[in-house]
């Protein structure tokens, strides 16, 4: 660019910022020019780009940076919104500017949260009201059908009948309610079979019967647990006296009723096997264990691998496995054929022959468990031998069915897991109980298993973790029930809702065979451990479990509970009391209403009220003499919870007269005096009174005098207060001169007195009202007579002569001392204002 073309552009830039408006034209030197350059470097450097571009923003829009940053740094939060420093308890005049400040900071910030909460609420009100209208809108543009489209329905009307008696809705369910109708039945046949055979009938069979037939309809497990227990309880009967706890660990029938019980499952299973594999089985000839073993194993061994291994092998049938199968069939015969079939280990051969004599001699003994012996053992030298050769030879062995046959015969090894032969847990199961040490052998320095230490090893090291108990109830109940620990498995089957039924009918089922262990009191928990008993048994508490799960339906089901809490009746409550009389007596402390006292104890005979017919206890006969027991327990219950008037209708029914006087009398004591209004409790205790009345005629020989003099006078008093209400005077004044109550002149003071000591306290409570009535007539009958109007008062002969009035009126004066000399007279102290007014009618009459 030349110069000519610079000074061009410089002209043309200096004609537009040319302006309308007369500026001073800044002019500079070059050495200015320089010297403002510099400046402007300086300050470049020294801010950086970051001001640099800011500046150049800022004044592109006219905005001056440095006087608007002096301005901003001027302003100070603090003397806003931001909270103020404390200050020292001497600057009064600070704080009181700190509080102002603070106080206007509130109103401002509750001002915003108020504007903008009303402001929210308005906004939600119109969007509902705009939709409300738009709704409205939309339904007014549909077009509605007409009333031809539809037909004509006239509305009928459907009569509802409610009955007189309504009942509470039954909370029992379907299953409850089929096990509570057995208990019933159970309960009215084993009384009367009692009486007539001298033994009860089979609870526990009954409920295994209805657990096959109709709970498994609802529960197709339940048949199954009921099946095992039953199984296993299907021993010699228990007598009373006996432990069972101890002779379950005692005896070996319980080993031998579990082994019996998983050997006939295992026949079930396979004979199953068999039917579905009919033409590899070949099953044929008699139907016994052997032709089915000979058949299971032909069977589960047709494929050539699975030989592999195992030693004796004959026709593709390995000679051990079909002695094992045999053994764990229960048949020693069978076992014993193989054997003899394969020409091996004749040791062995007399061994289980042995067994087989043993096994013979059991079933020949069955049902005489203390007869249970064991065959003398001629060949104890080869069991030695064959014990040597296991510990040496047969740990190593790759045929495992030898090692399991040789474990089971000699009874020992019980370490081994066996995994190629035990496969289940039934399996398991079985190989434990055939290896314990149920007879006294010699010590072969071989490890034993005892029946206590297999049930410790199922309940405490093994426990409901290892069974997944949660998930597979039914296995876990029935290992349990299988080693003999039936408290146990009951316990937890009870754990859950849906199986507390079949829980508690079991436990039942066993305490009436006496063969549930069950604790010394009742106080102790659902399942405690006795220091007694052999580990790891323990006890388990039926009559808690029972309790806790007939208080769920007792008020609404009250006869089924009544069944129920009779099957307590052999127990003993924490104070000694029946437990079934406390249960029951429990049941009608709270919830006491005529209707169920007359589903207890029946209703009174009109011409005897001392018979009460029908009830409960009429079902059960051996606990007749018990009703009267019952009804004192109760009543005794209700008096200290000061329910007195179902506490005498209670002692009535136990026959307990003086006690229901006592009360009665108490009650009395307290609305004598009141006028009889209906509803009222003085309109109740006459009612009371009157039927106590028909009672003392019959047996008033069993009442004491004391209390019955005093009864008999508040009855009294009753009349004379129904007459006084009245306006009965004579009447009334009657009654209180016939039974010489109060004085007629003032030498009968004395002897009123001495007859109301000897009363007691119950009268002199009502005396002060007592007096009150009789100056009250006094004065009635005074002012009558002071009228002219000369009335019958305590005779029947009448004067209209001055003096006979006079007389009357100064016998009325004497009668009216003789109140208020009695009332000063009593070893009592009245209150003051009875005394007063006793006075003042006293004084009105002279």
């Amino acid at each position: 660019m030349d110069l000519n073309e610079l000074l061009q552009q410089a002209q043309r830039l200096n004609n537009e910022t040319k302006m309308d408006t007369e500026m001073p034209r800044v002019e500079r030197t070059l050495s200015q020019v320089l010297q403002a350059t510099q400046e402007m470097h300086s300050r470049v450097t020294q801010a950086g780009t970051n001001d640099l571009q800011a500046h150049i923003l800022m004044g592109s829009r006219g905005v001056d940076l440095p006087k608007l940053t002096q301005k901003l740094e001027s302003l100070s939060a603090r003397k806003s919104f931001e909270p103020l420093n404390p200050l020292a308890d001497t600057d009064v005049e600070g704080y009181l500017k700190n509080e102002r400040e603070n106080a206007i900071i509130a109103v401002i910030e509750e001002t915003n949260k108020n504007i903008f909460r009303n402001v929210e609420r308005i906004r939600m009100w119109r969007m509902f009201a705009e939709w409300g209208e738009e709704k409205e809108r939309l339904l007014n543009a549909l077009v509605g059908p007409n009333q031809e489209d539809f037909p004509d329905v006239h509305r009928q009307m459907v009569p509802t009948v409610l009955p007189q008696d309504a009942l509470p809705r039954s909370r029992l369910n379907r299953m409850e309610a089929i096990y509570a109708h057995e208990i019933c039945a159970y309960n009215q046949s084993a009384t009367f079979q009692w009486k007539l055979q001298g033994h009860r009938p089979n609870l526990l069979t009954k409920l295994t019967q209805l657990a096959k037939e109709t709970l498994s309809n609802l529960d197709s497990q339940v048949h199954e647990m009921w099946s095992v227990l039953s199984y296993m309880a299907n021993v010699s009967p228990l007598g009373r006296s006996t432990d069972p706890l101890k002779a379950r660990q005692t005896g070996p029938q319980f080993v031998q009723q579990a082994l019996a019980y998983l050997e006939k499952c295992y026949r079930q299973y396979m004979n199953t096997v068999i039917q579905k594999n009919r033409l590899v089985g070949l099953r044929g000839g008699i139907p016994n264990v052997y032709n089915t073993v000979s058949s299971f194993v032909s069977i589960t061994f047709q494929q050539p691998q699975s030989l592999v291994g195992l030693l004796d092998v004959s026709h593709n049938r390995p000679l051990w496995a079909l002695v094992y199968y045999s053994l764990r069939s229960g048949d020693y015969a069978a076992a014993v054929q193989f054997l003899k079939e394969g020409g091996v280990c004749p040791e062995l051969l007399k061994l289980l022959q042995h067994k087989q004599q043993q096994q013979k001699l059991q079933q020949q003994q069955a049902g005489h468990p203390q007869q249970f012996g064991y065959l003398e053992r001629p060949h104890a030298k080869f069991e030695g031998q064959l014990k040597l050769e296991y510990n040496n030879k047969l740990r190593v062995c790759t045929d495992p069915y030898k090692k399991a046959v040789y474990a089971i015969v000699l009874a020992c090894d019980p370490q081994e897991p066996h995994q190629e032969v035990v496969r289940t847990i039934d399996d398991f199961l079985w190989m434990q109980l055939s290896v314990l040490a149920t007879d006294e052998r010699p010590d072969y320095h071989i490890e034993r298993l005892s029946y206590g230490g297999l049930q410790s090893l199922i309940l405490d090291k093994y426990g409901e973790n290892y069974f997944n108990a949660r998930e597979k109830t039914p296995l876990y109940f029935q290992v349990l029930v299988l080693t003999g620990q039936f408290e146990s498995a009951i316990e937890f089957l009870a754990r859950t809702d849906a199986n507390r039924p079949h829980a508690v009918h079991m436990a039942i089922a066993l305490n009436e065979l006496g063969m549930l262990g069950t604790p010394g009191s009742v106080q102790q928990p659902l399942l405690s451990a006795d220091s007694d008993d052999p580990a790891p048994m323990r006890r388990l508490n039926l009559a808690r479990l029972i309790i806790m799960y007939t208080k769920c339906f007792e008020q609404t089901d009250t006869n089924e509970a009544l069944q129920y809490y009779y099957l307590l009746r052999n127990f003993k409550s924490h104070d000694g009391r029946n437990l079934m009389l406390s249960c029951i007596c429990d049941l009608l402390v709270e919830n006491c209403d005529d209707k169920l006292l007359q589903l207890i104890f029946g209703t009174s005979d009109a011409n005897d009220p001392w018979t009460f017919n029908g009830g409960i206890f009429t079902q059960f006969p051996n606990m007749a003499q018990d009703k009267q027991a019952l009804a004192s327990m109760v009543g005794d219950e209700l008096s200290q919870r000061t329910k007195f008037e179902l506490a005498i209708k209670l002692y009535f029914i136990a026959g307990q007269l003086e006690q229901a006087l006592r009360l009665l009398c108490s009650l009395l004591t307290q609305v004598v005096h009141q006028p009889s209004r209906p509803g009222s409790m003085r309109e109740q205790l006459t009612a009371i009174a009157e039927r106590m009345n028909h009672a003392l005629a019959r047996r008033k020989m069993d009442v004491d005098e004391h209390v019955l003099g005093t009864y008999q006078l508040l009855s009294q008093l009753l009349k004379f207060f129904d007459y006084y209400h009245a306006g009965e005077s004579r009447l009334a004044a009657e009654v209180l001169a016939k039974h010489r109550i109060t004085p007629d002149n003032c030498r009968e003071v004395d002897s009123c007195v001495s007859s109301l000591k000897l009363i007691g306290s119950d009268i002199i409570k009502v005396l002060p009202d007592v007096l009150l009535a009789a100056m009250d007539l006094i004065h009635g009958e005074y002012q009558r007579l002071k009228g002219g109007n000369l009335l019958q008062a305590d005779n029947d002969n009448s004067s209209s002569t001055i003096s006979d009035k006079e007389e009357l009126l100064q016998q009325l004066r004497q009668r009216a001392k003789a109140l208020t000399n009695m009332a000063a007279t009593l070893p009592y102290r009245m209150p003051s204002d009875t005394n007063n007014r006793l006075v003042q009618l006293e004084i009105l009459m002279h």
